[in-house]
């Protein structure tokens, strides 16, 4: 039986409205599908990393473990950024969240597409170790089957400890709530009435030099922030050489700079400053008109400085340790 030109053409065209019905299917079902999610980091890793400033500060390139999904949650997802990013001096953390509802309003258990876990890196002299990865509502579970993990906080150092806060919430009364720690070690839940009940404001030492973007590639001194990047554009401002795997590396696109410390770390300022100062031209100096408040200075007294070497003079780390609860 012969076929004709418009039997041919008819064919050709119910083929293609087919086809063209299973790709809207599809991608109406991929956008339903990406569009449910409220939370979402993704899953990335440490690809490679360089230590700097003797140890103070690691540049460190992430790399995505799934691109396809962050792709099409970049297109269909309606999730809102969130950072991913907990530094303590011995521990590195990235969150991977992948959830439907706010982590904070959570109301119930994950599905099995739905995941809420932390990577982590341990600090090691100039080496990172990737270490297993924490699933947040498994440990949770354990301490107390009837709570969920709501809020990752901060890294805090305590009594030689490094403790993650963590706040649970009680699947049977959402007015429940409780702050614990994560300790990174055990990897079990615990409480620190030391740091749960610090409400105080704490001394700081006020840094008062202002940055020139001529001779800086960052903008502003953030002491109490996990990382910062700078642009491409920006790297002949910094000490590094080109030839330097440093160099090689802030080039990258998802390149953070941490400086290795914890949220209540006494000597926070000078290894940021140590950090800092790789990122400007060499003779910028960061300790100009710094204000050491009273409370943790040497003398009990309030002291301007004009040096490093001033500040070292006059900073009292142990005070600050204790002001901080680094220690009791």
């Amino acid at each position: 039986m012969k076929i004709t030109k418009k039997k041919w053409i008819l064919a050709l065209l119910v083929l293609l409205s087919l086809m063209g019905g299973i790709w809207l299917y599809l991608r109406f079902s991929t956008e339903s599908y990406y569009k449910q999610f409220y939370e979402y980091s993704g899953k990335a890793k440490i690809e490679d990393y360089e230590m700097i400033a003797d140890g103070a500060g690691i540049i460190t390139h992430w790399k995505s473990t799934d691109p396809k999904e962050d792709r099409l949650m970049r297109e269909y997802g309606s999730y809102y950024y969130f950072d991913p990013v907990r530094v303590g001096s011995k521990h590195i953390l990235h969150m991977n969240v992948k959830l439907r509802e706010d982590m904070y309003y959570q109301k119930k258990r994950p599905s099995k597409d739905e995941y809420w876990t932390v990577s982590v890196y341990k600090v090691e002299g100039e080496r990172l170790k990737e270490e297993k990865e924490i699933d947040l509502f498994k440990v949770v579970k354990q301490f107390d089957p009837d709570y969920i993990p709501t809020e990752l906080g901060s890294v805090y150092s305590w009594n030689g400890r490094e403790l993650a806060a963590l706040q649970i919430r009680s699947t049977k009364d959402d007015s429940i709530r409780k702050k614990m720690y994560l300790n990174l070690d055990t990897r079990k839940l615990e409480r620190n009435e030391s740091l749960e009940n610090d409400h105080q404001r704490k001394p700081v030492p006020a840094f008062n030099v202002p940055i020139d973007r001529e001779t800086s590639s960052i903008e502003e001194l953030k002491f109490f922030d996990n990382w910062f990047s700078i642009e491409p554009k920006d790297l002949s401002k910094t000490q590094f050489k080109k030839s330097s795997k440093a160099y090689q590396l802030l080039k990258e696109k998802d390149t953070k700079v941490i400086v290795i410390k914890p949220q209540n770390s006494a000597d926070q300022y000078a290894k940021s400053i140590a950090v800092f100062e790789l990122f400007m031209k060499k003779g910028v100096n960061l300790y100009q008109d710094v204000t050491i408040p009273a409370e943790i200075s040497k003398d009990g007294q309030v002291h301007t400085t004009q040096t490093k070497e001033e500040f070292d003079q006059y900073y009292d780390l142990e005070k600050a340790r204790k002001a901080y609860h680094e220690i009791d």
